[in-house]
């Protein structure tokens, strides 16, 4: 380089600057293009909150022409597709973006709710599995997980990924109320109490979860807590007359037949619905006190 005529040096440094530019100048483009997708995307998100479906797999499919090989760009069009009662394009889009990235989880979760929609479960299992291989982090996935193993038969499975939803999601009470149901369903219920009680702490303020703790208590022998549960709960819904039915048995499981016979005189002859929400909730009870024995 040295030796070169000064004109060709100069000719070359402006050889190299041109080249230079020119990959600043694509590397712009490119970074325009991915800017425009996102975008994109995001009109096409607002679209469907909006339940305008068509234009928004319009949109998702500009994105795509922009960024071919985005995988959750085909699983977003994938989800307007079902939105869109499409399900045949819809697993296509979803079996497109496993094949443009297979570490990619979201697809196949969703591919697992479509099976789960037809009752295919244990199709939906093999995809849940694979999804939770892939992001052994997401709660959601863990519970999608246990719900279809519950579904399937295998329960015991089903306790161990409900907990760890339960775990990676400490503030999310249906987990841990799912989890003190499965219990329950497994005749084990001092951890169905356990579980039931923490999802109360959680959230303080769902009557229909008191009502159930209400239930474990008396069906673990804790009949003045459970009483005291379901007093809680009718604080919350005063007017619901099933809650006042449940509450008035309880008074007369533990003794307290003056405050029994009031509500059941105030509220007279019991109705279909009630009877059977009453008689399903103490039928819990009866089938604990049945199993300590």
């Amino acid at each position: 380089m040295d030796m070169m005529d000064p004109f060709v040096q100069q000719r070359w440094r402006e050889l190299q600057e041109m080249q230079r530019e020119d990959e600043r100048e694509r590397d712009r483009e490119a970074d325009l293009r991915a800017e425009t997708a996102y975008l994109r995307v995001r009109l096409a998100d607002s679209y469907m909150r909006n339940g305008k479906t068509a234009r928004a797999i319009a949109e998702y499919k500009r994105a795509i022409k922009l960024d071919k090989q985005n995988g959750m760009f085909h699983t977003r069009l994938a989800d307007a597709y079902v939105m869109a009662e499409d399900i045949p394009t819809a697993m296509a889009m979803y079996q497109r973006a496993i094949q443009i990235d297979p570490f990619l989880a979201e697809p196949r979760s969703s591919i697992g709710d479509l099976y789960i929609r037809y009752g295919m479960y244990w199709h939906a299992l093999e995809q849940y599995r694979e999804a939770v291989r892939l992001e052994p982090e997401r709660a959601f996935f863990r519970y999608q997980l246990g719900d279809i193993l519950e579904r399937v038969g295998m329960s015991r499975q089903a306790v161990e990924e409900l907990t760890e939803a339960a775990l990676l999601a400490p503030k999310m009470a249906f987990y841990r109320f799912r989890l003190a149901v499965l219990y329950q369903q497994l005749n084990q219920s001092e951890e169905a109490y356990t579980h039931m009680c923490i999802a109360c702490r959680i959230a303080p303020h769902d009557d229909y979860y008191l009502v159930r703790l209400a239930g474990l208590a008396m069906a673990t022998g804790r009949q003045c807590d459970g009483v005291a549960y379901l007093q809680k709960a009718m604080t919350l819904r005063p007017r619901n007359e099933g809650y006042q039915r449940l509450l008035a048995e309880a008074y007369r499981v533990t003794g307290q037949h003056d405050a029994c016979e009031a509500i059941c005189h105030r509220l007279g002859k019991i109705g279909p619905y009630d009877e059977e929400f009453v008689t399903r909730r103490m039928g819990e009870w009866q089938l604990k006190a049945q199993l300590r024995m």
